[in-house]
């Protein structure tokens, strides 16, 4: 079982140029996505989507792709071979002419090709790199869910055998309540005259202990419980079935709740309510 919950990141230096991607993800219903990468990274957006959404299926998650430049790097913007040739023009030029050197550098700076400008799209290699990186950071993303999932399951396990053994109290409160209700009952049965009647009413408090009795739901709580820890065993993403059991359960518990006609059992019904509830808030967060 996996948790939603998750944060992978994997870093590397491509020619001198360190590259980032951050993973970050929490619960969420569906996949929510959010990626932000820069604007000449936008031809592999689709790319880290899909990958994304197949590794991580499910759950608000934001992706985030870094660039940082190293300190010991220096990037120039200038054709310097192409500079020289022009000044070299520049200067054949004005003895030939026999022109007054004037303010030339920024006349050259803007003659064609001695300013490169940086290229908006990136190469095939480094988007290679780039996705190698995805790969690393969603397997620690996923490491990181697989983590928090034990842990989950812990809490889950707790809150299940808090339920399990105060169903098992029941029992002797369970029998006291149908021993005092059978006995006001039949002594009300005797006070009647009319044997009619008196039928009547038997047959009325047979049907009324038989609606008493929570052997059935008893039984059934215990089978979705048992359902759900085979779930969560599962290394199927589990949380969608996992919210179908826990609300089996909640009908269970509140069937018992319903028929439980008396102050110590009805306090029991309270408690389990209160583990299921933990269980509820806690499966949200279930991959």
């Amino acid at each position: 079982m996996w948790s939603m919950t998750g944060f992978g990141k994997s870093s590397g230096v491509f020619k001198g140029k360190k590259r980032s991607i951050e993973i970050r993800s929490l619960n969420g219903k569906g996949l929510d996505l959010t990626v932000k990468v820069p604007s000449a990274f936008r031809s592999i957006e689709s790319i880290i989507r899909t990958e994304i959404g197949q590794s991580l299926e499910r759950g608000k998650i934001d992706v985030g792709l870094y660039l940082e430049d190293s300190t010991n790097t220096k990037v120039s913007n200038i054709d310097f071979a192409l500079a020289k040739a022009y000044i070299a023009d520049i200067k054949q030029l004005i003895s030939e002419e026999s022109l007054e050197p004037a303010e030339w550098i920024g006349t050259l700076t803007s003659l064609p090709g001695v300013i490169k400008q940086p290229s908006e799209e990136i190469t095939a290699e480094e988007q290679e790199f780039i996705l190698s990186l995805l790969s690393e950071a969603i397997q620690s993303a996923i490491s990181f869910r697989k983590t928090e999932g034990k842990t989950l399951s812990v809490d889950l396990e707790s809150s299940l055998l808090q339920i399990e053994t105060l169903v098992s109290q029941l029992e002797p409160f369970e029998k006291e309540r149908i021993l005092a209700a059978r006995t006001r009952l039949e002594q009300a049965v005797k006070e009647i005259d009319n044997q009619d009647i008196q039928n009547r009413v038997e047959q009325e408090l047979l049907f009324y202990m038989d609606k008493l009795d929570v052997s059935e739901e008893k039984i059934r709580l215990s089978s979705h419980i048992t359902y759900f820890r085979e779930t969560m065993a599962s290394n199927e993403s589990s949380g969608k079935k996992l919210g179908f059991i826990v609300q089996e359960m909640g009908r269970e518990i509140n069937t018992l709740g319903s028929k439980s006609s008396h102050a110590m059992m009805q306090r029991m019904i309270v408690e389990m309510k209160n583990h299921l509830e933990k269980i509820k808030e806690q499966v949200q967060n279930v991959l």
